[in-house]
């Protein structure tokens, strides 16, 4: 997979397309040297929105690991320039991905749609980039709460704010109509083969993608809307094409194999050598305590003891000076789960058995609650035991050193099924599940952030507050983002019938889905 050379062709494709959107080029949209939809790749429209969909470093920098991973307590800033993890708005950040969603991988994922879904032929096509628009979108709604949906992506600069109830509908909708329309006879060259570099082309591998999205957006919505949950989720449970395997997780690869452009790098593997973060306690701390067999392949010892110590979270810059010449007695992310050569997981087998184990759990699906709890957590460490080996084989050997020796057995795995907190719970139940999410979506802050509000799970410790510059008036974990602040100039009276619909533009107003 050669991101960049595919990337650097649609940078010119879009920068002419971009130049051409003028009312003034009436007579060059006619010429037969101009660049017209018939001269438009499809194939590499989508790889690039594939490649940057899953985020390059920088927003995946600002958006899931500043805001996102630090709000969940994975990590804990060890800079005082950065005062996101003091629950503290950085606007650069958040407009930063704003604009890199709309403008750039949706804008590109939108063209893709609307080159191919006049050709009968392309259906394929139009259903991959239907179904990873949602999965676009669903992170940025997520994330903001109401947002422009029905109106993006068509040229109109001032778009509408959409209730998220109803971004949830259609996306919903979308991910149902989009796999239903999937058509096998059609001929391996009319798809995206390579270019498709998440599922090459794999039709079945898509449609059990977009179930399981289907399964998690569902979920989401459980607090506000149960008895729409539950159809959803019973319809999909019934149908039985979700991911039920590993061959199935849509996983992002990387690899300084596939070449040195920054495109080909896992983001967290390149963030780490920024060395302005350590891991979380909360997340050292729930690893070491329960004897998780994950706690090596996530976390790397501090670099002067040796030991497995978290960083406090919402430490501010005064205390954080105070500290300055002890950070590296405390623990870093490992160099397994952030390398250059990892995967990034964006919906695993481990978090839709964790998924079914909720649905069982609220009495929408028939399963045990019990071996989906067990299948998803056996299914989280064997999935980075497997990247951890596949590592070990990938890296050049003047980097093998930088990897801890690491042996797992089953009878490993079994006894931390065994430990008084993981052994499952009746009692407990919803708590330990998604818990288990967070451990297993890893990195993928996006995800448990979403969960952390929907349930209240996992149990994240206060930040101090000392300096109470926190803008949820204490240590509370703020329940959205505020929108750029240039929305306010650039589509004020659509971004102000937004905020009187869903709430002040405030990090402590609900979005939708969340009730708690």
């Amino acid at each position: 997979m050669k991101y960049l050379e595919k990337i650097t062709q649609i940078l010119m494709v879009s920068w002419l397309l971009l130049s051409g959107c003028t009312n003034q080029f009436d007579e060059l949209n006619v010429s037969p040297n101009a660049l017209q939809q018939d001269r438009f790749d499809e194939d590499l429209l989508f790889t690039r929105t594939l490649v940057y969909g899953a985020l390059r470093y920088t927003e995946f920098q600002r958006a899931q690991h500043l805001y996102c991973n630090h709000y969940i307590q994975y990590y804990s800033m060890s800079v005082g320039r950065f005062p996101t993890g003091r629950y503290i708005t950085r606007d650069d950040w958040l407009t930063a991905y704003w604009t890199e969603a709309y403008a750039d991988y949706l804008t590109q994922c939108q063209q893709v749609i609307n080159i191919t879904i006049e050709n009968p032929k392309l259906i394929n096509k139009t259903a991959m980039a239907r179904i990873w628009k949602v999965f676009l979108f669903h992170r940025i709604t997520d994330f903001f709460g109401d947002v422009p949906y029905f109106e993006a992506l068509q040229g109109n600069l001032t778009p509408r704010y959409d209730p998220q109830k109803d971004i949830y509908a259609d996306m919903l909708n979308e991910l149902e109509e989009a796999a239903d329309s999937f058509d096998p006879s059609l001929s391996s060259t009319l798809g995206f083969g390579e270019a498709d570099i998440l599922y090459q082309g794999n039709i079945d591998h898509w449609v059990r993608f977009a179930n399981s999205l289907q399964f998690r957006l569902s979920m989401r919505m459980s607090e506000v809307d149960p008895a729409g949950a539950e159809q959803h989720i019973r319809e999909l449970l019934g149908e039985d094409r979700l991911i039920n395997s590993e061959e199935f997780s849509a996983v992002m690869s990387y690899g300084e194999d596939f070449g040195g452009a920054l495109e080909n790098l896992q983001p967290m593997g390149i963030i780490r050598t920024f060395n302005e973060y350590r891991a979380s306690n909360t997340l050292v701390d729930f690893l070491r305590d329960n004897n998780d067999p994950r706690l090596e392949l996530y976390i790397a010892p501090s670099e002067a003891t040796n030991e497995f110590a978290g960083l406090t979270n919402g430490l501010n810059p005064e205390e954080l000076a105070a500290i300055d010449d002890q950070l590296d007695n405390f623990a870093r992310d490992s160099h397994i789960i952030s390398n250059t050569y990892a995967p990034s997981v964006l919906l695993s087998y481990s978090e839709v058995e964790l998924l079914k184990a909720e649905a069982s759990l609220r009495g929408w699906g028939s399963g045990s609650v019990q071996t989906h709890y067990e299948n998803g957590i056996r299914a989280s460490i064997n999935f980075w035991l497997d990247v951890y080996q596949n590592l070990l084989v990938r890296i050049p050997t003047s980097q093998q050193n930088i990897l801890p020796t690491i042996s797992v057995s089953m009878q490993d795995i079994n006894d931390y099924l065994s430990e008084p907190n993981i052994l499952y719970n009746p009692a407990n139940a919803l708590e330990q599940i998604i818990t288990q999410k967070w451990l297993t979506n890893i990195n993928q802050g996006f995800e448990s952030y979403a969960d952390y509000r929907r349930t209240g799970f996992p149990k994240l410790n206060p930040i101090p507050n000392t300096d109470m510059q926190s803008e949820t008036g204490g240590s509370a974990v703020p329940l959205r983002i505020r929108y750029p602040s240039e929305e306010q100039s650039l589509n004020g009276e659509n971004y102000r019938i937004a905020v009187g619909r869903q709430g002040p533009d405030l990090p402590t107003t609900s979005v939708w889905w969340d009730t708690q």
